[in-house]
């Protein structure tokens, strides 16, 4: 390759020595002729929110409403179905993280390292928290089945094998950030209680809690040093129960027998100062704060408010989308540890980016933070990598895919029959990249898409990927019949595309 570089100007670097904040600290340097202003510990409102379906289900406009009326600054959707573009316009925000259902007053920036994990927000250049957003297997549900009988052995497994593999996924890059002392939020539809409320003193409060339980998803996150926001505010759950699913739908129609309870979350570091933590749901509904009628979703949404004191991050390169249509710009997003030594490079994923560029640059007259913009006009379609390299070493990789104009997302099976408990392998290409896009396995003999599939598995933000369905995906082998893999919308039940296959009995 033919390699590029350029120094980088700091507009501050012959002030470096009498450089300080409004608070009168000299301002940290990172490298020694870098000057950024550390802001400190600044006021945070962040929300959860599954917005059900798409948010339409009632009144879309409504759910403009509950958060605007929450007064977030940032936001974790579920359920988004696509719209969190069009509902971060509506506030007049100019942030939305698609790949994660994130909203957001200030930018977000998915380094390399977040394989869809994680984001940071960036409260000031080179200030930041990181956030992810998680949306756990809703069936089986552990308080239904605890209602109907089971006992606590069978619903820890449950809980075990449902919820659990997806949590485990983003254990050790959270714990890998709070080892770093990076202020994490994490927030999500559990689809399953908390620890905190199913104890001793609450057997009984509702039907369902027959005996404690100590969940499992929850009181992973807190053996992190983690605490859950809402119960930091209302430490008593019989007190507060702080319901989330569900008071109607919309509210008030329940039915009588409903098990409701408290499965949407909002997490932080242990020490973090938590001034606030409320309810977003039906005017006049227990326990609810932030009131909005007619209330458009069967989850109501938490809002906390609390204080982070934003850190400089590692090193990053990142790109403001995972898919590009050839001919789209390519928004890159850096930290540069070194500035005057430091460029960017695109390959193919895989390739050696000191000597297989498909395009090199250096960061322009940004400082060490900063963003430029690429073309994909030059790059046929395929998987790439746009890496940060610093003084001959490559810093961090971080991946994106190049469609053709106008390419339309396809899923498919490796046969098209298979044997009863046989494997099969699911491929997608050219998907929209988000990470609740999912694949699921329904039978043709049903035209009902809801709540019908045999297995779930999200594509985790991939634009082209494949995954193994077993037996234990879809509790016990498939019966023989006509079958239908289908790829569904950003968390919903929209189907994207299909392709039919057929199971056999063996023999």
């Amino acid at each position: 390759m033919v390699k590029i570089t350029a120094s980088i100007t700091v507009a501050l670097l012959a002030a470096f020595l009498l450089a300080s904040n409004s608070n009168g600290k000299a301002a940290r340097a990172y490298p020694v002729d870098a000057i950024r202003e550390e802001i400190g510990a600044t006021q945070i409102k962040v929300m959860t929110f599954n917005i059900w379906i798409g948010g339409g289900a009632v009144d879309f406009a409504k759910v403009i409403d509950a958060i605007k009326i929450s007064g977030a600054d940032v936001v974790g959707l579920q359920e988004a179905e696509g719209t969190a573009p069009k509902i971060a316009a509506l506030l007049g925000w100019a942030y939305a993280d698609e790949r994660l259902q994130i909203i957001s007053k200030y930018p977000m920036i998915q380094p390399g390292d977040g394989a869809g994990l994680y984001t940071y927000v960036q409260l000031s250049p080179g200030q930041v928290f990181a956030m992810s957003n998680i949306h756990l297997p809703s069936d089986p549900y552990g308080p239904y089945q605890i209602n109907e009988g089971a006992d606590l052995k069978t619903v820890l497994k449950s809980e075990e094998d449902t919820r659990m593999p997806v949590i485990n996924k983003f254990l050790p890059t959270w714990k890998r950030l709070l080892a770093h002392k990076i202020p994490l939020v994490i927030t999500g539809d559990f689809n399953s209680p908390s620890y905190l409320d199913w104890i001793k003193s609450t057997v009984g409060l509702r039907p369902a809690m027959k005996f404690p339980v100590a969940w499992p998803a929850s009181k992973s996150i807190a053996d992190l040093g983690m605490v859950d926001t809402y119960r930091v505010i209302h430490k008593d759950p019989k007190k507060v129960p702080g319901i989330t699913w569900t008071l109607g739908y919309p509210y008030p129609r329940i039915d009588p027998k409903e098990v409701v309870d408290r499965i949407d979350f909002i997490w932080v570091p242990t020490g973090t100062k938590v001034s606030g933590s409320g309810i977003v749901g039906p005017t006049g509904g227990p326990d609810v704060e932030f009131g909005v009628l007619p209330f458009p979703s069967d989850h109501l949404g938490v809002v906390s408010t609390f204080n982070f004191d934003p850190v400089e991050p590692p090193p990053y390169i990142a790109t403001n989308s995972n898919r590009y249509e050839q001919g789209d710009p390519i928004t890159v997003a850096y930290h540069g540890p070194l500035g005057d030594a430091d460029s960017v490079a695109i390959v193919k994923v895989g390739d050696d980016p000191l000597t297989q560029a498909v395009t090199s640059t250096p960061p322009q007259e940004a400082g060490f933070f900063g963003q430029m913009r690429m073309g994909s006009g030059n790059l046929s379609p395929g998987k790439y990598e746009v890496a940060l390299i610093s003084k001959d070493k490559v810093v961090q990789r971080s991946a994106f895919w190049v469609v053709t104009r106008g390419a339309f997302p396809t899923v498919g099976t490796d046969k098209s029959s298979y044997s009863s408990g046989s494997p099969i392998q699911i491929s997608w290409k050219n998907s929209f990249g988000r990470k609740f896009d999912w694949v699921g396995i329904f039978s043709t003999k049903s035209t009902d898409i809801y709540y019908t599939q045999s297995s779930f598995h999200y594509t985790d933000a991939t634009v082209d990927g494949s995954c193994t369905v077993t037996s234990s995906d879809t509790g016990g082998a498939l019966p023989a019949g006509e079958y239908e893999v289908r790829l569904m919308n950003d968390d919903g039940y929209v189907v994207l595309t299909a392709q039919k296959f057929s199971v056999h009995s063996k023999g």
